[in-house]
């Protein structure tokens, strides 16, 4: 499965290219979702809309082509699952406070 989302600033067009996406993906009701764009500028109100859901990778480019054509600007599209980055080779050793402590209790 695939992430995808895009940024609306019209509610219509928003809900057009959901509709669209119901209509043409095979999707579980709890796939894909409208809801209103968050914002840590408290100050700033929130403006806009993000159309997100999770699609099978073969319907990854169609759902792309519907949200832009409905003046969406895609903000993310990634596997849903990545496998985890390999430790870097700090973290195999122990810090040196720990190992003042271990030494320390020997």
């Amino acid at each position: 499965m695939y992430l995808v989302g895009a940024r609306f600033d019209d509610l219509v067009a928003a809900r057009a290219a959901l509709f669209e996406l119901r209509a043409l993906v095979q999707l579980e009701d709890d796939d894909v979702g409208l809801r209103p764009l968050g914002s840590l500028r408290y100050e700033q109100p929130a403006r806009g809309l993000v159309l997100a859901g999770r699609f099978q990778l073969n319907d990854v480019d169609g759902v792309v082509e519907i949200m832009h054509r409905h003046g969406g600007e895609i903000v993310f599209k990634r596997p849903e699952w990545r496998t985890p980055r390999p430790h870097s080779r700090g973290s195999d050793r122990a810090c040196s406070r720990c190992e003042l402590l271990t030494r320390r209790r020997r």
